[in-house]
């Protein structure tokens, strides 16, 4: 702790900037990532249950009508070959406070809902009827494979250029401190316990970068909830967390890397007991 407590107070200006440019292109190639994963579905799906399909027809019934009369109509109805299924309910039991009964009905297909709806409004004791709309034409969304692939490009060469400015920011750090780790050897510090708190900088820089991810997440979900933001759906269901705890966990994998990139840079001269 205590050398690693040192390597902090050694970073200064040139130095943590290089640091900070390697923690960006983290960030970057775990933004893609996430991205890969998260964005795709489809904007125009019906998500309330209370909506009528388009093949769905409710007809009203009168409170005067008898029961003989409420069951010829179920016969009438039931006898169709547009009409794939009748179900009778009592008004109460779907709006308390409400007289009369509904016959719940669902067409053979969404075409023959209008023929049905003309004969309903036809029927003798029907006072309402309820019918679907047509869903829309679903949007293409998501990601095309063009803008996967960029994507992929894009995870790619940001992995490639962190890793590079991690360690071209180890160099400098490590350089100003040459002289501490040349001493540890000397006295006979394990390589250890000089190796673990360099490599531990890297991984403090990678959990940085995977906890602003996983921020970055859940402030888009705040944002933008489950349903959708131009023509791009993005699908915060339980994947979310999944793909944050990976994020987090790649983002921690890469940090080692970076620290295990900066340790490498032990084995030169310069850090040897013997180097001049």
């Amino acid at each position: 702790m205590f050398l690693f407590r040192e390597l902090l107070g050694s970073i200064r200006a040139r130095t943590g900037f290089l640091l900070t440019l390697s923690g960006l292109f983290v960030f970057a190639s775990l933004a893609a990532f996430a991205a890969l994963l998260l964005i795709g579905g489809d904007a125009n799906t019906r998500e309330d249950p209370e909506l009528l399909a388009p093949e769905e027809v409710i007809l009203h019934l009168s409170p005067r009508l008898s029961a003989d009369a409420v069951n010829d109509l179920y016969v009438e109805l039931w006898g169709r070959d547009d009409v794939r299924s009748v179900v009778f309910r009592f008004a109460e039991e779907v709006s308390p406070g409400s007289t009369g009964g509904r016959f719940f009905v669902r067409a053979a297909s969404a075409a023959a809902t209008a023929t049905l709806i003309e004969l309903a409004e036809t029927m003798s004791g029907v006072t309402e009827v309820e019918a679907g709309e047509p869903i829309p034409a679903p949007t293409p969304v998501g990601l095309t494979p063009t803008m996967r692939i960029i994507l992929l490009v894009v995870l790619v060469a940001c992995v490639a250029v962190s890793l590079l400015l991690g360690r071209l920011g180890y160099r400098r750090l490590l350089a100003s401190f040459h002289s501490e780790i040349r001493v540890m050897r000397l006295s006979g510090a394990s390589e250890r316990a000089i190796v673990l708190p360099v490599v531990s900088l890297g991984v403090l820089l990678g959990l940085l970068t995977g906890l602003l991810l996983v921020v970055g997440i859940f402030l888009a979900q705040v944002a933008l909830g489950n349903g959708t933001s131009g023509t791009v759906a993005v699908a915060f269901d339980g994947r979310a967390l999944t793909v944050s705890m990976a994020g987090l966990i790649l983002g921690l994998l890469l940090g080692g890397l970076i620290g295990l990139l900066g340790a490498s840079l032990l084995a030169s001269r310069e850090f040897s007991p013997l180097g001049s």
